[in-house]
């Protein structure tokens, strides 16, 4: 009743949550709440993809309206022509890749996923939201690809490849560092986003489901093998990466923690049912690198607006869930989030945090350091020891700031039943590795 009066509190709340949602309400007739939550609902599923619905308190306090409420949540198919026209150019090529989007991380959708992948012997990359739908341990699956974590691997085989089938994604500024890492070839795009075709030009646009799009499709692939001269090409590039990452877990840093050897180390101690979850900052790069993520959603990171702040309550959700939930953050991104382990220890979820601490904001820092010719301004900080804090709270915590603390901190966090921080001291100029050259031009 006070809406548009400029009244305490008054935000145009739609203005701003229409750019990041699937669609916004709002709601101004009690009788109606019914049905517009059941159409958010149909819109959320059927999209992936969060909608905004708004009531206003005094709505609540009216009469609603009573009945069944149907929620519409199937997504659109392909059309048969589609598929076949796919398949077409799957078989012709001689250096195929799949990008695999979050559209595919589901248990059927990567199990059709390495079904066709194993059939054909076509390498799999992943999308930063794809992380998992193919296990990372599988030969063909080359990990991430793209601005934040992708590795050279998946970004040369994407820059190299004829024909590139993007199936629950599509191109984008992350996935092609700022549109400067293109295919060489043909790309087909399978996604659920109606705003796809506007961005690039594709051979092939599908706007349908990407999991029944598969289903499809592995029967017209049978008995084609992607050229081992392809995939003896990809074999170059990873044993150049691997020494990258080898390289980097060999580094010493005097007085500090190589986090590298820490996520290289946490990554084959991790239980089955792990759920790791990051923000965003230069710490990311480390498990972006070193933790294989196994199945479907195992790994979730806030890759497309970049978030900071996103690790630890997704991985208190994951730890509700059942899961083993384990945040991976920056001690900036901490700061923002910290005073949930009041929610964590009275809710007695014992989610694990690791605290990637450098004293920094370190994507800010080094991009001083590289472009603004080394005038560090604002960009290093001072921390409370995180452990402590985390014992102020009622959690557990401890730091750890040389090599030889590494093992028994690990153990010990993981055998922990209570919400548990982990202070990992690491020097703001320490190496984390990533693909230098595409990397640079964004």
């Amino acid at each position: 009743k006070l809406y548009g009066k400029n009244t305490m509190l008054e935000v145009d709340q739609q203005s701003v949550m229409r750019p990041i949602t699937m669609a916004t309400y709002r709601v101004e007739d009690a009788k109606k709440v019914r049905s517009v939550i059941a159409e958010a609902f149909s819109i959320a599923i059927r999209e992936c993809g969060p909608v905004y619905v708004e009531v206003a308190e005094d709505i609540w306090l009216d009469e609603g309206s009573e009945g069944e409420v149907k929620i519409e949540a199937e997504k659109p198919k392909a059309r048969e022509e589609e598929v076949e026209k796919v398949a077409e150019m799957l078989r012709e090529a001689e250096k195929p890749l799949i990008l695999a989007g979050f559209g595919v991380n589901s248990e059927e959708g990567s199990k059709l996923l390495t079904e066709i992948a194993e059939k054909t012997s076509i390498p799999v990359a992943t999308t930063g939201n794809g992380r998992g739908a193919m296990d990372e341990e599988n030969n063909l699956c080359l990990g991430r690809v793209g601005f934040g974590g992708g590795n050279m691997t998946a970004d040369e085989a994407l820059r190299n490849s004829d024909f590139l089938l993007c199936l629950g994604c599509q191109l984008t500024d992350i996935s092609t560092y700022g549109y400067n890492w293109m295919p060489s070839g043909k790309v087909a795009a399978v996604t659920l986003d109606r705003e796809a075709g506007k961005k690039l030009n594709y051979a092939l646009i599908s706007y349908s489901d990407a999991v029944d799009f598969l289903r499809r499709l592995v029967d017209r692939v049978s008995g084609y093998k992607a050229p081992e001269s392809w995939l003896k090409e990809i074999e170059g590039w990873k044993s150049i990466w691997e020494q990258i990452l080898s390289n980097a877990v060999n580094m010493e840093y005097k007085g500090f923690a190589n986090p590298s050897k820490f996520f290289k180390r946490l990554n084959e101690t991790l239980p089955e049912n792990t759920v790791v979850t990051a923000g965003q900052g230069m710490h990311v790069l480390y498990p972006q690198a070193y933790i294989k993520a196994k199945r479907p959603r195992s790994y979730l990171a806030a890759t497309n607006h970049g978030a900071m702040g996103f690790g630890f309550p997704a991985a208190m959700a994951a730890q509700l869930l059942g899961y083993t939930g384990i945040a991976v953050v920056g001690d900036g991104e901490f700061m923002m989030t910290l005073q949930d382990l009041e929610t964590a220890v009275r809710e007695k979820i014992p989610v694990k945090v690791v605290v990637v601490n450098d004293n920094s904001y370190r994507v800010l820092y080094f991009r001083q350091k590289i472009q603004k010719m080394g005038r560090i301004y604002g960009t290093l900080h001072t921390n409370p020891d995180f452990s402590e804090l985390a014992r102020v709270f009622g959690a557990e915590g401890i730091a750890v700031s040389s090599d030889v603390e590494i093992d028994d901190a690990i153990r010990e966090m993981l055998s922990s039943e209570k919400p548990f921080v982990l202070d990992l001291r690491i020097s703001p100029d320490s190496f984390a590795p990533f693909n230098f050259q595409p990397a640079v031009k964004m």
